[in-house]
């Protein structure tokens, strides 16, 4: 598989994503739009983040990301804007002009191919992998708000595509992390530890463990990494791609 296969298949992965989220959430405010090469995603809730114009595709245009970016706003939502490394400078030199501030952190887009087994998990970590069963504990471990236990709903947990996992210490819900499939395609996203529990091993494990509940069917893992967690995505064997910069109105 190839570089621009590769980017192709974690670019669709990130689309899908909020894609079904807002399928699954039904916001009278939500829908989705296609402008030019650009996706449009509205989920309906009040956060920026969550309505994104994804502008992933090289031959996206200026014009075509001001379209989506009013598509957006003219349903009453904040919008945010994510735009691929190579995409052509014009497109964000456009969404800054739009008011839209960028994120100092470029976010890496990284690729696990082929997947292998996942190793033994920390001595003390009991994980489990499963859907709308773990939900409660998935969202206390990542110690989730009203908004995201939302979003990430129990009908988007129910999903046959929509893999959680939970890392458990001495029976308590600790780390959590999801997988949600495209096309043999695992798309790794929401892994968070209770800090406490940090520095032991058990968010590489939660990733390992999402990723091994679909390897014997999904080809290749793909992730959007923090700062924080890409030095640990690349020890396990994760290649960076490309990068998204994200973009969004200032606040105050």
């Amino acid at each position: 598989m190839d570089l621009e296969e590769r980017r192709r298949r974690a670019d669709a992965n990130a689309v899908a994503a909020f894609t079904l989220a807002q399928a699954r959430l039904g916001d009278p405010r939500g829908g989705t739009a296609r402008f030019g090469a650009v996706e449009a995603v509205a989920i309906g809730v009040d956060v920026a983040f969550y309505n994104p114009v994804l502008a992933l595709d090289p031959a996206s245009t200026p014009s075509d990301v001001r379209a989506a970016i009013a598509w957006v706003e003219a349903k009453g939502l904040p919008v945010s804007v994510q735009v691929r490394s190579d995409v052509d400078p014009a497109v964000s030199a456009a969404v800054e002009a739009h008011g839209l501030a960028a994120d100092p952190w470029a976010t890496p887009v990284m690729v696990l191919a082929p997947i292998r087994p996942a190793p033994s998990p920390p001595s003390g970590i009991v994980i489990r992998t499963g859907g709308r069963d773990l939900f409660e504990d998935w969202h206390t471990a990542l110690g989730s708000g009203e908004i995201y236990r939302s979003v990430f709903g129990r009908t988007l947990v129910a999903d046959p595509n929509v893999r959680l996992a939970v890392g458990y210490l001495a029976g308590a819900p600790v780390s959590g992390a999801a997988a949600i499939r495209t096309e043999g395609t695992i798309g790794i996203y929401s892994v968070g530890t209770v800090e406490a529990a940090r520095r032991r091993g058990i968010g590489r494990a939660l990733t390992w463990a999402v990723i091994d509940a679909g390897r014997a069917a999904w080809v290749i893992a793909i992730l959007q990494s923090s700062e924080m967690g890409a030095p640990v995505y690349r020890s396990m064997g994760f290649e960076e791609i490309s990068r998204y910069s994200w973009f969004e109105r200032p606040k105050g």
